[in-house]
């Protein structure tokens, strides 16, 4: 065993280390930002789910005939709120994917560096994450559900009601 001291190794081994805790703090700053920008994008699909089935429920209260024309333009109003807030979900959890991915490299590289610090809390961060979004996930998937059966139900006792709601949005197209 040479127990020689060998200051290029020790230089080197400190700055490995230094960099895989750069590493670590920015791959935890992407999982942060895109985790919170997860979170308030379900919020608001949420929300604007609710508000779809309040209106769909509106509806089927008061007939085809006792809607109004306007409850119809804020129905469409808001499936093309859900649509924009879908897709944009869609793209940040694909973002989410890719973060986790960078984050997984930056704890093995720690690790291997001899950085088990930053190791380990980097895989806590990257652990919560991925439940939090599994949260979101389910949160809004029982709100989707419940929202689907709502208009399915709405489609089986008005089956005109699709049509109707057709018309309305090419209205607002050719407007």
């Amino acid at each position: 065993m040479n127990l020689a001291y060998d200051s290029d190794s020790l230089e080197h081994d400190f700055l490995i280390r230094q960099a895989t805790t750069v590493n670590v703090n920015a791959a935890t700053q992407l999982l942060t930002v895109t985790l919170v920008a997860i979170q308030d994008t379900s919020e608001r699909l949420r929300d604007a789910l609710s508000k779809e089935i309040c209106l769909v429920k509106q509806a089927l209260e008061w007939g085809d005939e006792g809607t109004p024309p306007h409850h119809w333009d804020q129905l469409v109003a808001v499936r093309g709120v859900l649509c924009d807030l879908k897709h944009n979900l869609r793209t940040l959890f694909s973002y989410m994917d890719y973060a986790e991915k960078l984050a997984t490299t930056a704890a093995e590289i720690s690790y291997l560096s001899g950085n088990i610090t930053a190791s380990d809390a980097i895989c806590e961060r990257i652990d919560h994450a991925c439940r939090t979004c599994n949260t979101q996930k389910q949160l809004t998937h029982e709100l989707q559900q419940e929202s689907l059966e709502l208009q399915q139900q709405a489609i089986i006792s008005a089956p005109h009601l699709e049509d109707k709601l057709k018309d309305v949005t090419n209205d607002k197209k050719l407007k």
